[in-house]
């Protein structure tokens, strides 16, 4: 039996043309979320930003705020899949070493990139139930590879156990507040600088 044809317009399927034109929303989204804010930016101006017509906007996204949730997605997912490999190229290194590859790997994410950096720090903080909710999934997430890391570490007789979830909680608290100060100082410090001193705070907060 022959597979039904598939139209396509300009060599794209429609499920590509589909495809292409969410991403051309996501792209506008951080670009315009992470600098202008999310409040700032309407519907329309993601679309104008995107080359998509709002009809075409509610065909991909129920409303703005499901904008926001898959950009943050995103990140999300970008920040737990550098922060992972991080932790598995390191699995067999002594704890400090598995410390900084872990915190290296999330902070060049975050840092290396503003947009990244405001979306996750100041624009999705208590913006709605639904994203507030995202947001601290995406926490317990992080919280849960201090846990694995430290509940490993205590294994190997490297370190004491300690409430690791206190500890994640204070640290990502820290950075939180950290890498929103560097992004609003003027003129900003390196951001070495500002890594190296998460860095250390991360090792002796899990070590000491």
């Amino acid at each position: 039996m022959r597979e039904p044809s598939v139209r396509r317009y300009s060599g794209r399927s429609v499920e590509e043309w589909k495809a292409a034109r969410r991403e051309r929303l996501l792209a506008a989204a951080l670009e315009l979320f992470g600098t202008e804010g999310y409040p700032a930016t309407s519907v329309e101006r993601l679309c104008s930003k995107a080359k998509v017509s709002t009809r075409h906007f509610y065909h991909e996204f129920q409303n703005k705020e499901a904008v926001l949730l898959a950009v943050h997605a995103q990140v999300i997912e970008l920040t737990v899949r550098t922060t992972g490999d991080a932790l598995r190229r390191t699995a067999d290194k002594p704890v400090r070493e598995r410390i900084v590859a872990a915190v290296d790997g999330y902070l060049r994410t975050i840092m290396t990139d503003l947009r990244r950096a405001r979306i996750s720090f100041v624009e999705v903080v208590g913006t709605s139930p639904a994203v507030e909710e995202q947001r601290i999934a995406f926490r317990e997430l992080l919280i849960a590879s201090v846990k694995d890391l430290g509940d490993t570490a205590v294994a190997r007789g490297e370190i004491k156990r300690k409430d690791f979830r206190f500890l994640g909680l204070a640290f990502f608290g820290a950075v939180n507040t950290v890498v929103y100060d560097w992004m609003l100082t003027d003129p900003r410090p390196p951001e070495q600088k500002v890594q190296k001193a998460l860095r250390e705070l991360a090792v002796q907060l899990m070590t000491s």
